[in-house]
């Protein structure tokens, strides 16, 4: 017994000899602030560095500790192996995640209640620009009740902190709810608001709600601005395997007002709806009645592609900022590639006719042709448009007559107009070339054709159309023909 009691007060003494090492030596306390930061690191999975412990007043104790190397975590109150009751403070002037990092002033006062299995937090400060508010009940698996308030913060500091680039900017508010949410589970509602006072030269307001059970999101989104309204509903996304799917509408009041966020100026008003699609790429399909018949079109790999069926071509046209020559039915396609900035077009039209332009005043001055008389079934237009200029051919053709518009140059940035025309209508025969400005073009006239015609006319007139033709058999007669209507053309010049 009395050996016993000997090895007892030498493990008596042992123990106060470390527990004052512990308490009262520098060295000491340093060891149990390196174990004590270990094991909070492993805990929360987080750099947790334990700077001072104050228990001289314990159960009521007081904790700083710097987490991350960024913020500073100072907490004060009530503490024991069972229950928690403490004030705390977190202040950092930078805001570090496994995305990015981001200067910010961090100052949040709040408070945790409760046993460990079941702790309160709420707290609200200053973050990200603005004002952060929230409050939860952690239990030891999982979080409930979680409730999260973002007003006049600075969105573009929050998309980032997501992982992502921030393409609508401003300030923000976001309204986060979450009634339950562990490991594998989570059920909730977020509400998020944008204004940027200037997306691209224009104001724009963005609405986002969005609810989330599990892997499952819904979601709304609006885009308004004075002359854009973008509605995308019933919107699904799966978050395992990041597939989203979304119906929209889309309605532009005047398409010129968009100019510095379309990159040109388009005229016209523009509705369209359809579906949203995203896996991997983002495709987009939808249905226009805009321009008079139906415009199907589908977005894919950073190509525009557009079906065009009984589609008023000069409303099409009229998108762009050059006067409409022709009225007509279109049906065929238009590609459109936002990576080359290049537009291909190829279409066939019905019920085509001229309207109102300079150059149907000069063809009738000159031939007495009246080209807005004329409807061409038989015609098609192909164009592409590169670097602010328009390459193109027009065939306009009927059973007795036809316009051919030939190596056409349209320079948008200029305004300027060069193509070459070949023309046969109401037995006139003449062709030329247009050039100049595109709303009042110059237009040099061949004469050959038309005097050709003209004489061809008279002799008819005189002998006959039958011996005409037979005289034109004849040995030197093309020759001779051909030396009187240049001679024509070039005395006529000089008049035109």
């Amino acid at each position: 017994m009395l050996y016993f009691f000997k090895y007892f007060i030498y493990l008596c003494i042992l123990l106060s000899l470390l527990l004052f090492y512990f308490l009262f030596t520098p060295l000491g306390t340093a060891n149990v602030y390196t174990f004590i930061s270990h094991k909070l690191s492993q805990k929360a999975d987080l750099n947790i560095d334990v700077k001072s412990i104050d228990i001289t007043h314990y159960p009521h104790i007081n904790i700083v500790m710097n987490i991350e190397h960024k913020a500073k975590l100072t907490l004060w109150g009530y503490l024991d192996d069972a229950l928690v009751d403490m004030d705390y403070t977190l202040t950092s002037h930078c805001i570090a995640t496994e995305h990015c990092q981001i200067d910010d002033t961090i100052d949040i006062k709040g408070h945790i209640k409760g046993p460990f299995t079941k702790l309160y937090i709420e707290g609200k400060g200053l973050g990200l620009d603005g004002n952060v508010s929230y409050h939860a009940t952690k239990y030891t698996d999982k979080v409930k009740d979680l409730h999260l308030k973002l007003n006049d913060i600075n969105a573009t500091k929050l998309i980032h902190l997501l992982g992502q680039t921030a393409l609508i900017k401003g300030k923000a508010n976001a309204d986060v709810t979450f009634s339950f949410m562990d490991t594998h589970h989570k059920k909730g509602h977020i509400v998020y608001d944008v204004e940027d006072k200037n997306f691209r030269g224009i104001p724009l307001k963005l609405h986002t709600t969005v609810d989330i059970k599990d892997q499952k999101h819904t979601f709304d989104i609006d885009m308004t601005s004075k002359d854009l309204v973008l509605h995308i509903s019933k919107g699904t996304y799966d978050q395992e395997a990041k597939k989203a799917h979304a119906f929209y509408v889309l309605d532009v009041k005047n398409l010129a007002k968009l100019k510095t966020l379309l990159g040109y100026t388009y005229k016209g008003a523009l509705y369209a709806r359809g579906e949203l699609f995203y896996d991997k790429d983002i495709k987009i399909i939808g249905l226009s009645k805009s321009f008079g018949g139906l415009t199907d079109f589908v977005f894919k790999q950073d190509t525009l592609h557009l079906t065009l069926t009984n589609v008023y071509l000069h409303e099409i046209l009229s998108l762009f900022p050059f006067p409409a020559m022709l009225t007509a039915q279109a049906d065929g396609t238009i590609d459109y590639n936002f990576l080359t900035n290049k537009l291909t077009v190829q279409t066939k039209l019905t019920h085509a006719k001229f309207v109102h332009t300079k150059l149907v005043d000069i063809i009738y001055k000159k031939s007495g042709v009246h080209m807005m008389n004329e409807v061409f079934n038989n015609s098609k237009l192909t164009l592409t448009y590169q670097n602010n200029v328009i390459l193109g051919d027009l065939t306009l053709a009927n059973p007795h007559s036809h316009v051919y518009l030939r190596s056409t140059k349209i320079n948008t940035q200029t305004n300027t107009i060069n193509a070459y025309f070949d023309f046969k209508m109401q037995k006139q025969e003449f062709s030329g070339k247009v050039f100049g400005a595109l709303d009042n073009p110059d237009v040099n006239l061949n004469m050959q054709k038309l005097i050709r015609y003209q004489m061809d006319k008279q002799v008819d007139k005189m002998i006959g159309k039958h011996n005409r033709k037979m005289m034109e058999k004849m040995p030197m007669a093309p020759v001779a023909k051909d030396m009187a209507t240049d001679m024509g053309a070039s005395f006529i010049k000089v008049f035109f």
